[in-house]
């Protein structure tokens, strides 16, 4: 199984170049790594991992992340959306193209459901369990965190939808290895083999069928011409 970390930060939004976070991700036992925002036009392979260019969104509203992906200037592997508040996720986890609804931790405890879960399978969009909320966080937002995404595991054990893991490093030094990740998501009670399963689910969403024709169907839908 190709693992994968779902989503770190490079420059010019964090402190690390496209090509170190790629070497940090071979010692820590990644086969790719995602990148968001942009990540400065880069994708390929470096040093044996594959680089995975992403479009992150964090609107507000469906109407602005539909309108968003049709002004997207490049053809990204895969699109991560921010969790907002119930009705947005819902709404977003039915629009063609998402593949990651990320940071849903910063989104009130009542921003996940049963119809978000159902959605979510559904349509085969990955729910991220950001470890940077973990990782960087102490005192209450890093319980909050952790009580999260138990609810959200929760969640995936009763619907079946797709967890993904990311390390959220704007900075090689916030990365952590497979081994690392199994024993932090212990903490709230995730499964080494639930761990594995979801370093993996990656490659499955970016392999499914081509984005960019989703998109238009999902423009189609929203936009009236």
């Amino acid at each position: 199984m190709a693992y994968s970390d779902a989503c770190v930060f490079p420059y010019p939004s964090g402190d690390t170049s496209v090509r170190r976070f790629a070497l940090e991700a071979k010692y820590m036992g990644f086969d790719s790594i995602v990148c968001a925002d942009g990540n400065g036009g880069v994708s390929g392979e470096f040093y044996g991992v594959r680089v995975y260019r992403a479009l992150h969104l964090r609107q507000k509203n469906q109407n602005d992340l539909v309108k968003a992906m049709r002004k997207c200037r490049f053809k990204p592997d895969i699109i991560l959306v921010s969790a907002g508040d119930a009705t947005f996720n819902r709404a977003t986890l039915s629009t063609g193209g998402v593949g990651i609804l990320r940071g849903i931790h910063d989104a009130g405890s009542r921003a996940f459901d049963d119809v978000c879960g159902i959605k979510a399978a559904e349509n085969s969009v990955a729910v991220d369990i950001d470890l940077s909320a973990i990782i960087c966080r102490r005192g209450n937002p890093r319980q909050k965190a952790l009580e999260s995404f138990a609810e959200i595991l929760k969640f995936q054990r009763k619907f079946g939808f797709p967890v993904s893991i990311s390390s959220g490093a704007s900075s090689y030094i916030h990365m952590r290895s497979v081994e690392e990740i199994v024993s932090l998501c212990g903490i709230f009670g995730m499964e080494e083999n639930e761990v594995k399963a979801a370093l993996g689910s990656v490659d499955a969403i970016i392999n499914s069928p081509p984005i960019i024709e989703v998109i238009d169907e999902a423009i189609d839908e929203v936009i009236p011409e």
